[in-house]
């Protein structure tokens, strides 16, 4: 956006400590990517504060969602545009100031969304504006009119909100470079590279696209961000060691831990055998290691177990990729092993990664059941929807270890494997993480999902982009509900199938042909419901946070992260795409509400679910007013696993 205001001279712009680090670093290793930093710094400190001032307003921080106005441009006493020609003025008593933030759009669950630069004028001088050059400057108001969130959430908020404005600096400034000759579709790139499914996950360069902290990497050097980071595209070696069977608990579905990992990885039980003795070869197991775990945490904490051979360094090489999420990374095509998660100590969108004991050794148990109810229930038979398999998890357990120390040690150290998804797709497809659906170059500006619509309109010959977006969302949409919804009301598990927990594969026609849905560490199950449905949770992990008895936070789950999260980015993306983008959004989001009418219909058409429990599932479904988890407040009130919501509008009401 090219505001006039913009023209103030920001050449002085004076770097943070994170920043710095990260100059100097490119200065002497990657001086063009250095100057590409510099020239990027202000639009990626403005990504950060445009998701700190959505999720003010969204999540009601302060009453900012109550009294926040909504001006008109032209209204103002200065020039300030947008796409909209609408202004978010927000008044900050206590610090004396007005925050203006130019808005880019109006969407469903009372998403408002803006987009940068923003301003602050002083509340008795209204014309007299100031840029807003960090968001530091934006946390610091709400720390002085709430100075009740002062405390070491804030800080650490703070220190995470510059950790992921240099990160965020690192990531548009090195896209820049590498597509600065390429006019392509985000889509084209990805589809015409060797493996469209991995390059789809380097493409999403920003991160969250609500949280904060979006871009968080903290624990790692600006070097380590470049090598271990997925949008950088570098390869890594992973670390392979023996661990004493004294010192690990596993899981695997349908055989032994060792033969299910031996069977993924060729030439590794070899290896294994050189490393031990054919005496002790019995008593180890295999674990995967991330390199920055192995060098940075290995040898750190676990100095003891190798001292006395309990822990022996397996020689295995194999090249991986990491995925978006960091800790979970991949092989390149033609290349078939499997994905893996690994444990890392770095503190990423407001959690330190590490992984915890019940997600390797529940996964393999919750995959059992899924397929089991899937082949099982009518249900879920001819749907096109699978869940990718967690086939063998293992993590460190030192019975000796006691109460935290215990819990940290196990979940520092952990390995997951799943099934790799060219395994599962078929052949010729388009494999894409959905969070790259809303991922463009920046060069031609058309995000995956509507170039994937323009496809399917050709290939089906719609008479326009609104009719074939319609049909394309309706049958991506029904993909993820088809197995999401019955899976919540009938069994009480309610998968986290968000935008990076899935895998969408497309025909070359752009219209989709499989939906895969992956990553049981987050769901949520209602014990009892689930073991009403006839499946036993005994012998799940005893930490197992997965495991509830509250109805609402298993709801909650589900919704959020299928409804609001995914659906709510791509409809939103592609009403963006139309001329009328609200009543487009709007029809789109009624396309929806029928298919989940449709399949509340056919489950009741199966006289097997408890009709209270369907009714009362379906109405909050449909509610007037349905619950929006607060990613920023939770952060402020230091509240990682125990999730804020505000009740926001819901798109799914049929208003009368």
């Amino acid at each position: 956006m090219n505001n006039n205001l913009e023209s103030q001279n920001m050449n002085s712009l004076s770097l943070t400590k994170e920043e710095q680090y990260a100059h100097d670093y490119l200065s002497a290793h990657h001086p063009k990517w250095a100057e590409a930093y510099q020239s990027v710094l202000l639009q990626a400190r403005d990504l950060v504060s445009k998701r700190l001032i959505v999720s003010i307003y969204r999540e009601d921080m302060i009453n900012q969602g109550k009294n926040s106005e909504i001006l008109s441009s032209d209204a103002l006493p200065f020039e300030l545009t947008s796409p909209t020609g609408k202004i978010m003025k927000m008044t900050w008593p206590k610090s004396s100031k007005i925050l203006y933030a130019p808005i880019s759009g109006f969407h469903a669950f009372d998403r408002i969304d803006m987009e940068g630069p923003f301003y602050f004028s002083d509340l008795n001088d209204d014309g007299n504006l100031e840029r807003i050059v960090h968001p530091e400057q934006v946390l610091d108001v709400i720390l002085t009119d709430a100075p009740e969130y002062k405390g070491a959430a804030s800080d650490q908020f703070s220190d995470d909100m510059l950790n992921s404005a240099a990160n965020m600096a690192m990531a548009l400034s090195y896209q820049h470079l590498t597509l600065k000759d390429e006019n392509r579709a985000m889509l084209e790139i990805i589809a015409n590279h060797i493996d469209s499914y991995l390059r789809s996950e380097q493409a999403v360069v920003e991160g969250h696209p609500l949280h904060p902290g979006a871009k968080l990497r903290k624990g790692l050097t600006p070097e380590m961000n470049l090598l271990y980071s997925s949008e950088f595209h570098q390869p890594q070696s992973l670390k392979f060691i023996a661990i004493h069977n004294s010192l690990t608990r596993t899981q695997a579905l349908g055989h032994t831990y060792n033969s299910v990992i031996f069977d993924a990885f060729p030439a590794l039980e070899q290896a294994f055998n050189q490393a031990l003795s054919k005496d002790t070869k019995a008593d180890y197991q295999v674990m995967i290691l991330h390199p920055w775990q192995y060098d940075e945490i290995l040898h750190r904490d676990y100095q003891d177990e190798i001292a006395r051979g309990l822990i022996k360094d397996i020689h295995y090489d194999t090249e991986y990729y990491a995925g978006l999420s960091f800790r979970t990374l991949m092989p390149k095509l033609p290349i078939l092993t499997p994905h893996v998660k690994l444990s890392t100590n770095v503190h990423i969108t407001g959690e330190i990664r590490t992984l915890s004991e019940q997600t390797t050794f529940n996964g393999p148990l919750v995959t059992k059941i899924l397929q089991d109810i899937m082949q099982r229930d009518v249900l879920f038979q001819n749907i096109k929807t699978d869940a990718i398999p967690e086939v063998a998890g293992i993590h460190f357990y030192n019975n000796s270890d006691k109460g935290k120390y215990q819990t940290e040690r196990s979940e520092q150290l952990g390995t997951l494997l799943r099934t790799n998804i060219y395994t599962l797709a078929a052949d010729d497809t388009i494999n894409l993480i959905p969070s790259s659906l809303i991922a463009y170059n920046p060069n031609q500006g058309e995000a995956v999902v509507n170039s994937l619509i323009h496809r399917a309109q050709f290939a089906g010959q719609f008479d326009s982009f609104e009719q074939a977006a319609r049909a394309w969302l309706s049958d991506y949409a029904k993909s993820l509900l088809d197995m999401v919804i019955p899976l919540l009301v009938k069994y009480g598990i309610a998968l986290e199938a968000h935008l990076q927990n899935a895998i969408a594969s497309f025909n070359q026609d752009g219209t989709l042909n499989r939906m895969f849905i992956r990553d049981f560490e987050g769901l949520r199950i209602d014990e009892a419901q689930l073991n009403r449905s006839g499946y036993s949770t005994k012998n799940f992990h005893e930490k197992s946070r997965i495991l509830t008895n509250k109805p609402t936070s298993v709801f909650n789950k589900a919704f959020y992260s299928t409804v609001q999260n995914h659906l709510g980015e791509l409809i939103l993306t592609i009403a963006q795409h139309t001329d009328n983008s609200i009543q487009f959004e709007n029809a789109l989001w009624s396309e929806v509400r029928i298919l989940i009418q449709d399949k509340f219909k056919e489950m009741r058409e199966t006289h097997e679910i408890d009709e209270a429990r369907l009714n009362e599932i379906e109405s909050i479904f449909f509610d007037e007013k349905i619950d929006y988890k607060c990613v920023t407040t939770m952060r402020l009130e230091d509240e990682a696993h125990e999730y804020t919501y505000v009740k926001v509008d819901n798109p799914l009401h049929n208003k009368k």
